[in-house]
């Protein structure tokens, strides 16, 4: 079984002051309910529609889609065991998301399958 992981950066419009924030949708089993609210409006340019807040397709900076073989706790807790006891390190997500070993960036195979589909959008809304 593969496990799909969603990153998106985007504009945190808080404040007055400019900044991002990183979502993350992890341990991702079925990405087909993604699709239509995620990935094929980013695609399309439009507002993605989260749980808790809409997005402005202008407002994500990056969205990069992930796939391992494992949930990420699991590999998180592997790696962390790995390092020497006396070490304060903590391993996160983002340490397993730049380890080829255990991570595969599938977001250009996603986009090529959604470019080559050509789902009308037109029709979910």
């Amino acid at each position: 079984m593969s496990y799909y992981h969603i990153i998106l950066e985007v504009n945190d419009h808080i404040s007055t002051i400019e900044q991002t924030r990183d979502i993350q949708i992890l341990d991702i089993t079925e990405i087909q309910p993604y699709l239509y609210s995620l990935l094929l409006p980013y695609f399309n340019e439009q507002i993605i529609e989260l749980e808790d807040e809409n997005i402005e397709f202008k407002d994500v900076l990056h969205l990069t889609v992930k796939q391992t073989l494992l949930p990420i706790q699991h590999l998180i807790e592997e790696e962390q065991k790995q390092l020497p006891s006396d070490t304060d390190i903590t391993i996160t997500a983002y340490e397993i998301f730049n380890d080829r070993d255990h991570t595969q960036d599938v977001t250009a195979v996603i986009w090529d399958i959604l470019e080559a589909v050509k789902i009308d959008t037109s029709a979910i809304e």
